[in-house]
Parts: C-alpha cells; structure tokens; sequence
C-alpha cells in the first residue's frame, strides 16, 4: 500500500510542477507577444521619425539624448569556423591568425517558444 501512495503523491506533485511551468511558460509567451507588438509600433515610429530628420535637415538632441540619421553602411565578419580550421589544419602557416581569436563565455538560460 505504501507503494500506490509514493506514486499518487509524485503524481500530484508533477502535476504541480507541470502547473506551475505552464503557467510561467503562458506568461513569457504573452509578454513576447506585447514586445513583437511593442517592436512594430517602435519600427513605424523609428520610419516616421527618420523622414522627420530627413525633411529638418539636421539631428535633434536634448538633455537626454539623441535623433539621428545613420548612413548605411558594410558589416563585416569572418566565418570563425573556417578561420579555426585553418589553424588546425596548417598551424605553421596560419597559426598566427589564434592570437587574434577572442572566446567570450555564454551564460546558459532557458528558451521559450
């Protein structure tokens, strides 16, 4: 007997814990939601306000901050895979290219989608 009470109470208890996930995870889902939404409006806005700039002819400060203009411009990056393999796979040649290799750590999280 002691058996079917230790498997009701774990039952209960994932119950809980699925409850409770759930509704953490519903919670996040909806704020992404508000912050898409929230996303577009700044994206119209950001539109409206660079054809402002654009018509005055000249960036715009305060006290706070700033509007401006940014000019397109190139993004460059380099394939750091490639980069790696070159350097393991021909390291008198290219070994030089590691003292230029940066590795930042990542903090692990949790993803909800």
């Amino acid at each position: 007997m002691t058996k079917a009470i230790v498997v009701k109470e774990s039952t209960n208890r994932d119950e809980f814990f699925d409850q409770q996930i759930a509704e953490r995870v519903d919670l996040i889902r909806s704020i992404q939601e508000r912050i898409a939404a929230l996303g577009e409006k700044i994206q119209a806005t950001k539109e409206e306000l660079s054809e402002l700039l654009a018509e005055k002819g000249s960036n715009w400060s305060d006290d706070e901050g700033y509007a401006r203009l940014v000019a397109d411009s190139v993004r460059r990056s380099y394939d750091s895979k490639a980069l790696d393999e070159l350097i393991i796979n021909d390291p008198l040649r290219h070994g030089w290219l590691k003292d230029y290799r940066k590795e930042t750590p990542v903090r692990g999280g949790i993803q909800v989608k």
